[in-house]
């Protein structure tokens, strides 16, 4: 399954990386495993957020993952092109 993630900020500030897959964001929740480091929000109309509780934990998980960083325009793009199951 292939993962693409844009990283991004919370209003507290804290560190986060919204995912979304071609399979679609039921897919996202069952494939990532956040761990004691990070915290997946889901909610209705949002791609899945993973949130960063230590610091290099976003890191470790696109590594372990294999998901696609993509930009802002990229993001955009990508989104549109999977359409509504990128969100939940």
């Amino acid at each position: 399954m292939i993962l693409y993630g844009l990283r991004g900020i919370t209003h507290g500030w804290g560190r986060l990386l919204s995912v979304m897959s071609p399979q679609g964001a039921r897919a996202v929740l069952d494939r990532l495993e956040p761990g004691p480091d990070l915290k997946i929000v889901a909610q209705p109309g949002q791609p899945v957020q993973v949130h960063q509780i230590r610091d290099g934990a976003l890191d470790e998980l696109v590594a372990r993952y294999g998901i696609v960083e993509l930009d802002q325009a990229a993001w955009a793009e990508r989104k549109q092109a999977i359409g509504k199951d990128a969100v939940l």
